[in-house]
């Protein structure tokens, strides 16, 4: 269990260190769930090392994502670590602004079913 908590914490002081804060939902995890944290790590190193998309474009997607869902924790998180490992302001900006654009046009989307009822002429 000691070492459990050892390792625990070293992948928290390693994501804080990624982030350049404390991390807090996986620190509140980790006292709840601590098997977790070395999941979640491995999870995030599994999908940033996969090979086909370089890293710069996963954290844009990260952004992008978290962005759309309406995380504002998650979204402010992926811009830190994306800004830390390189990523410009004006990229983050711009995948900001496409995932507005992404986002508002699932509306129309959305909207066939109505769309198609009034221009049908029904009533």
């Amino acid at each position: 269990m000691e070492k459990q908590n050892a390792m625990i914490e070293q992948i928290l002081k390693h994501m804080a260190d990624k982030l350049g804060e404390e991390p807090k939902p996986m620190v509140l995890l980790s006292q709840l769930l601590p098997e977790m944290i070395p999941r979640q790590a491995q999870e995030r190193k599994f999908v940033m090392e996969l090979p086909n998309i370089p890293p710069k474009y996963k954290h844009l997607i990260m952004i992008g994502v978290a962005a759309a869902v309406g995380c504002h924790l998650c979204t402010e998180t992926f811009i830190k670590l994306a800004h830390r490992d390189g990523v410009s302001r004006e990229e983050i900006a711009e995948t900001v602004v496409t995932t507005r654009f992404a986002l508002g046009s699932t509306v129309y989307a959305t909207a066939v079913e109505g769309m198609d009822f009034l221009t049908a002429g029904r009533k």
